[in-house]
């Protein structure tokens, strides 16, 4: 389960000379800033509001409650074009964010209101990212496909740098309704630079006549493909027992264990998304030979480095190991997205993904799991090597039942 040692490849700014990919990617890191901003802000609210650890990860939970909705928006975009389905997702960001402002400024929001506005945008903020790689993958061509990917996927992180130490600021200093001001503005600027996309008519297919017809198809590509299903389990192996640790239960270790304010949050999804840009952009400008391999590789690493970051008690090796989290994420995330797409046929792509983004059901029953078993006493150490164990498991099982499927050529 060693990864193979990459070799240098195309230089890593090729996508940008793509006109509609630098336009996509103005608008994925728009996105990602509002979606940053959004989640740390009403996470924080509802934990000093509420002081209830169980229900400040619902908020990040009910995010991804939508996920069902996935391979039906999947289907929509391969049926009526990639950038028409991402525009009308922009657009409801919108309205809903629009909406929340309005009782933010009002003062008539509450927590409990606050989990309403997060359970729809959780109808289909799940499907973004993977709505973001479909459309990369109509728009680049296959042999820069994995550097492309990485530099959209480091639109993430950068926002999670910028966007968390934005919210905290804006929380701290000028409260909720400034905060979702931003927000508002963001997702409209989003929705221009999407709208503003030149891409090809879709093509008619005889098999995707109907939506269901259209998962159906997607449905038999990978129960066809044995890589595909187990990219598939580890997708969701890793959202259930790796992401909760770098995402929905940082303010519970920011506020209960090291004592820090929104400011020391923002500080540490800052530097835990340095470490996934320093991945995306090694990425961007080496070729895998094994991206299998390396996927599974940095899963073992992710997870041990999560038992880590739970047993240290310093703040700046804390830090430095949430730092290498983030490196470890990436390198085990970005290939196992590039493979997905590379190896379905373009007319299925979005079903495909669609598909691919149930996984992130894992995340939320993650959150809500830890933050169960937190607020009933259980020390964060021993959650984390518990979460840790099985995902190593897993991941060994993986490997084991389906090496003979991970081929380099197929993979490349």
């Amino acid at each position: 389960m060693t990864a193979v040692v990459p070799t240098l490849s195309e230089p890593a700014i090729r996508p940008f000379a793509i006109p509609n990919y630098r336009r996509q990617w103005v608008a994925d890191l728009s996105t990602s800033c509002a979606f940053e901003i959004e989640t740390l802000a009403l996470a924080w609210y509802v934990l000093v509001e509420t002081g209830s650890v169980v229900l400040m990860a619902a908020i990040a939970s009910l995010q991804f409650l939508g996920t069902l909705v996935s391979p039906l928006l999947g289907a929509l975009c391969d049926r009526h074009g990639q950038r028409n389905t991402m525009l009308a997702m922009r657009l409801y960001y919108v309205t809903v964010a629009a909406v929340l402002l309005l009782f933010a400024h009002t003062d008539n929001l509450t927590p409990w209101l606050a989990l309403g506005f997060a359970t729809l945008s959780g109808v289909i903020r799940p499907s973004d990212m993977g709505m973001r790689n479909v459309v990369t993958s109509g728009i680049v061509p296959r042999s820069v496909m994995l550097p492309a990917i990485g530099l959209s996927r480091m639109t993430i992180d950068l926002a999670r740098m910028g966007g968390a130490l934005t919210g905290a600021a804006l929380m701290a200093t000028l409260g909720l309704a400034w905060a979702y001001a931003i927000v508002v503005a963001l997702y409209a600027t989003a929705a221009f630079f999407t709208a503003s996309l030149r891409m090809d008519r879709p093509v008619w297919h005889a098999d995707g006549a109907t939506v269901f017809g259209q998962f159906q198809a997607a449905l038999r590509s990978v129960r066809g493909a044995p890589a595909q299903t187990a990219t598939m389990i580890m997708a969701f192996m890793v959202n259930f027992s790796a992401y909760p640790f770098v995402t929905g239960l940082l303010p519970y270790v920011a506020k209960e264990r090291f004592g820090m304010d929104e400011y020391g949050l923002g500080m540490l999804i800052a530097v835990t998304a340095t470490g996934s840009i320093t991945s995306s952009i090694l990425l961007s400008r080496i070729r895998l030979p094994s991206p299998a391999r390396t996927m599974l590789c940095f899963s073992v690493v992710w997870h041990a480095l999560i038992v880590a970051f739970a047993l240290t008690k310093s703040l700046p090796l804390a830090f430095g190991i949430i730092y290498l989290a983030g490196v470890a994420q990436n390198l085990c995330m970005i290939p196992m997205a590039a493979f997905l797409l590379g190896n379905v046929a373009p007319s299925l792509r979005g079903s495909v993904i669609g598909l691919r983004s149930m996984a992130v059901y894992g995340l939320p029953l993650g959150l809500m799991v830890s933050g169960y078993v937190l607020n009933h006493g259980v020390a964060f150490w021993l959650l984390a090597l518990v979460f840790a164990g099985i995902g190593i498991s897993v991941t060994v099982i993986v490997w084991l039942k389906y090496r003979q499927h991970w081929r380099p050529a197929s993979m490349a």
